[in-house]
């Protein structure tokens, strides 16, 4: 979807292998655009949703790949593998913004199958997990501690903060 006109109830829609939009009329629009996570970026990318908005692909961190196609998708996947790769192997540090869950096991899998790296977690909430049950969130701190993954909460990540 390019545009929408509620005035006169249509939706400009630019199909994938088009070079024009067509309008598709509609009685009621329901916007039901779902969420990205990179709350840091323009667009909402982040690693975890392949970018496939037309107009984000330009302004994107990997606008050289076009993830509309499962082999665009291939690609990137096996470009940030490579990258993590390199990182186990000079035995860099990397933090992970955000022990919810998606972090903890973002944190925990990178542990696992690149365990040279150095890794921390940090979140703005005082324990991981956040709403979910303080058992939950003591396993997996007890986990994280036992395989060497430092874990910091009460901070705020702040890109442009020194």
């Amino acid at each position: 979807v390019k545009q929408l006109d509620g005035s006169r109830l249509v939706a400009h829609v630019k199909p994938m292998f088009s070079e024009t939009t067509e309008e598709v009329p509609f009685d009621y629009c329901i916007i039901a655009a779902g969420c990205n996570f990179g709350v840091f970026h323009k667009w909402g990318e982040s690693l975890w949703f392949p970018t496939i908005h037309e107009d984000a692909r330009p302004e994107g961190s990997w606008s050289h790949i076009d993830e509309r196609f499962i082999e665009g998708r291939r690609r990137h996947i096996f470009e940030e593998h490579e990258k993590l790769k390199a990182l186990n192997k000079k035995k860099a540090t990397v933090l992970v913004v955000g022990a919810g869950f998606i972090g903890v096991e973002w944190v925990t899998e990178l542990q696992y199958y690149f365990p040279n790296l150095k890794l921390h977690i940090i979140d703005f909430l005082p324990k991981c997990l956040g709403p979910l049950p303080k058992s939950a969130a003591d396993y997996c701190d007890h986990y994280m501690k036992k395989k060497g993954i430092k874990a910091t909460y009460g901070v705020k990540y702040a890109p442009d903060d020194p």
